[in-house]
């Protein structure tokens, strides 16, 4: 039994067991099925092998068609950018002619060139060199991508899942195509790749070439710079012509077609600054001619003209000096070979402007500075010196003196219709002193520096007549504007008297900020200058442990003055109104919109000086230290300021009282406001006392008042019928509010008769005076025909009272 039942338990447990090592085997061939499934579309099945579709293999390859259909389309966009290398591609073959064509000028034995010469070419040679830069960058970029996208394109061709054998037809045909598109993309990019990194070579080339003729000519410059200092060529009157290599004729001649050649070469690539230039000329024309027909159309066109001088003698002329005048500075740092050409144009509608308006012997003065402007120009662009230009510099010179000295001794205005400025005298005295150094050095034989100074002489006596007309110009058409538009909505909100003053201001800065640079650069200073002062503000300084840049400083507050120059401005345009009542909506707003601006103006200023929190939060506590030990009345006032402007209880153009004082707000400023009394006397009161004092606003809801006054009656009249007569004279003056109606009450009785008051309302306080005044004179006239005659007061207390507005 024993052993039966053993064998019995052992069977038992065989069958176990079998049944045991059964399942694990089937659940470990599902597993391996099922993890082969997942293995193929990962690159993992050999091509050898043949699987039939199943429920996993299908969906993965469909998600693979999708994924690798939107690779290839990615790449084909990569590729296509191709068309983006032809502009480089057509623009290289002029780049590598202009540096071949000034490496051999330089080369070449014996070849000189002047400073003029040197600067124009370095201003060329470093366009070609930003230029060569940018595609140098712009190609490895596109590289890199193009490289990126052949990897992605290589991955898809050695996918095995192209050569898996499926059912169905429609997955195998994409899966074909996906091939095919795959095997051609690749090819195309290795194509590309390949010219691309040609061109990328070729360009590199042509920047290191750049990079060693800018050096190159760097250093010729410092040469020149320092040599001209010294005796360069023999002293004018020990020089003769055997002393030089060409004729002034010949070194005329090669120096314009040069100049026309760097003219051309630098604004090959400057059409869109150029078409810009040109849009706003247009702009510009078409706002002036439009205003100019306005007023001839106009019935004053006659009187209104009286005050506009160079563009009625021609808008367009006008605007083409004006345009000569400012374009130039659309450009960075142009050669002098295009300055002098735009000038040139610029002299020439600038002597049509002016030439009616000079006095007689200003007209031979103008000539003359025309005629030796030319010449200096001329001679600014020659290559070399020669022995005719030397006594033509000299002549040229003592020229220029004569006519500087003629204009100082001129006690006479030299305009006429005209305002002579004030900085004529400086100018010509600044004038006079460089000519006469530049007469020096040439007698001295520093020719170099001889004609710096003379061409920096009359460019700067030509350039500030030119800012004056230039900036008399701007404030006619201004002007035009205002007389233009004189009756539109607009123009009420704009007194364009005080625009035409605050812009004459700005236009003589800006001015004085043309001529200095303009003077910079005739002195060939302009380099050094500009990187001067780049070192200056981007150098970066410590206090402590705390580092800055004046650039940053610079940008800081330049930021806060440009947010205070919006809040004026916004100010100035919708603070002052001119019609009562019409802006104080508008302009109770202006204190809201100028914090507005302020703050978002720090908040700009401090992120982009990169101020770290940290500090801001350091400057923030020591202001608060600040406020408590001696800021707290303007810090009241400050917050007083804001409260004024949530709240409202005044508004631009209310009457109010305050403190004994009493006027017409005209402004609602941050710390303080502004009202008008009636002697035309302005206020400032802090816009604490304004929360912190009684105000009394006339006008919160309306413009109306009650206004009253008081006769005295005879006793012997009969005051019922002379009551009568005075409430049917208020009730028929139009200049009175019927609703409340008018009001004559019996005030008391006096020695000598009844004292009667009068009250009425009238529609607008502004005319209280004169409306109670005719109001007493229709009454006694009234009286008077009705055989009433008034009594005087017994005592000054019983006088009329008098209004207090």
């Amino acid at each position: 039994m024993i052993t039966q039942n053993n064998v019995m338990i052992s069977s038992s447990h065989r069958r176990n067991y079998s049944q045991y090592f059964l399942t694990i085997i089937v659940v470990g061939i599902f597993s391996l099925q099922s993890s082969f499934a997942q293995v193929i579309p990962h690159n993992k099945l050999s091509t050898e092998h043949i699987i039939t579709e199943n429920d996993t293999l299908v969906p993965a390859l469909v998600n693979k068609v999708a994924d690798y259909s939107l690779a290839i389309r990615r790449s084909n966009t990569i590729v296509q950018r191709t068309v983006k290398m032809a502009p480089i591609i057509a623009a290289l073959p002029d780049i590598e002619k202009r540096l071949d064509g000034f490496r051999e000028r330089i080369d070449k034995k014996g070849f000189q060139m002047n400073l003029r010469s040197l600067n124009s070419a370095l201003i060329i040679i470093k366009e070609a060199q930003n230029d060569l830069t940018t595609y140098q960058a712009n190609l490895s970029d596109y590289k890199e991508q193009l490289t990126q996208s052949n990897a992605n394109i290589k991955k898809i061709l050695h996918d095995p899942a192209f050569a898996l054998k499926i059912d169905d037809s429609d997955l195998v045909d994409q899966l074909t195509s996906l091939n095919a598109k795959a095997a051609h993309l690749d090819s195309v990019e290795k194509t590309t790749l390949d010219k691309v990194n040609l061109i990328h070579n070729q360009v590199s080339v042509d920047v290191l070439q750049a990079n060693d003729l800018v050096s190159d000519l760097n250093y010729r410059v410092v040469s020149i710079k320092i040599a001209m200092w010294s005796q360069e060529e023999p002293a004018l009157f020990n020089a003769s012509p055997d002393d030089y290599k060409q004729g002034l004729v010949d070194l005329t001649i090669q120096s314009f077609r040069r100049s026309g050649k760097i003219i051309t070469i630098y604004l090959a690539d400057k059409w869109n600054l150029v078409t810009l230039g040109f849009l706003l000329f247009i702009f510009i024309t078409v706002w002036s001619i439009s205003n100019m027909w306005r007023i001839k159309h106009s019935e004053n066109a006659a009187v209104t003209l009286e005050s506009v001088n160079f563009l009625k003698r021609s808008v367009i002329i006008g605007c083409l000096m004006a345009f000569f005048t400012y374009s130039p500075f659309f450009f960075g740092n142009p050669p002098m070979s295009y300055l002098h050409a735009n000038e040139v144009l610029r002299l020439a509608a600038l002597s049509y402007l002016l030439f009616p308006y000079l006095t007689k012997q200003s007209k031979v003065l103008w000539v003359a500075i025309c005629a030796l402007w030319i010449y200096f120009a001329m001679d600014d662009l020659l290559l070399e010196s020669a022995f005719g230009e030397r006594w033509g510099l000299f002549i040229a010179g003592i020229l220029l003196i004569t006519i500087c000295i003629k204009i100082i001794q001129h006690k006479n205005n030299h305009f006429v219709k005209i305002q002579e400025s004030t900085a004529t005298k400086a100018l010509v005295i600044f004038t006079l002193a460089q000519v006469i150094v530049s007469i020096i050095f040439n007698l001295t034989g520093r020719v170099s520096l001889a004609k710096i100074f003379g061409v920096s002489a009359i460019q700067c006596l030509v350039l500030g007549i030119t800012l004056k007309v230039f900036c008399a110009t701007v404030l006619e058409a201004v002007y035009m504007q205002s007389e233009a538009y004189r009756d539109s909505r607009f123009s009420d909100f704009i007194n364009f008297k005080e625009l035409q003053s605050r812009l004459q201001k700005i236009l003589w800065i800006i001015a004085s900020i043309v001529w200095g640079v303009s003077l910079i650069r005739d002195l060939t200073l302009y380099d050094p200058f500009t990187t001067m002062l780049g070192f200056f503000f981007t150098a970066e300084r410590n206090i402590g442990s705390m580092s800055f840049t004046f650039q940053s400083v610079a940008i800081f507050f330049a930021i806060l003055w440009l947010s205070s120059v919006i809040s004026g401005f916004i100010n100035f345009f919708f603070g002052n109104p001119k019609v009562a009542g019409k802006q104080s909506r508008i302009g109770s707003m202006m204190l809201l919109i100028r914090l507005a601006i302020w703050t978002l103006g720090f908040l700009i200023a401090v992120g982009a000086a990169g101020i770290p929190l940290d500090k801001l939060s350091f400057i923030l506590g020591a202001l608060g230290v600040g406020i408590g030990f001696g800021l707290q009345n303007i810090v009241n006032n400050l917050v007083s300021g804001v409260i004024l402007a949530f709240e409202r209880p005044i508004q631009i153009g209310d009457q109010i009282e305050v403190g004994g004082r009493s006027g017409t707000v005209q402004e609602i400023g941050v710390r303080s406001s502004k009202i008008k009394n009636g002697q035309g006397a302005d206020i400032i009161i802090p816009n604490g006392d304004l929360l912190s004092q009684p105000l009394i606003n006339w006008t919160m809801h309306d413009l109306n008042k009650q206004v009253e006054f008081t006769i005295t009656l005879p006793l012997d009249v009969n005051v019922q019928e002379a009551k009568t007569i005075m409430t049917d004279t208020l009730r028929n003056n139009k200049d009175i509010l019927q609703t409340p109606p008018p009001v004559v009450i019996l005030q008391t009785f006096v020695d000598n008769g009844i004292d009667v008051r009068v009250l009425f309302w009238i529609p607008d306080l502004s005319k209280s005076g004169s409306t109670r005044s005719n109001v007493m004179v229709e009454i006694l006239n009234s009286l008077t025909k009705a055989g009433v005659n008034l009594t005087l007061p017994a005592s000054d207390s019983s006088a009329p009272k008098s209004d207090k507005r």
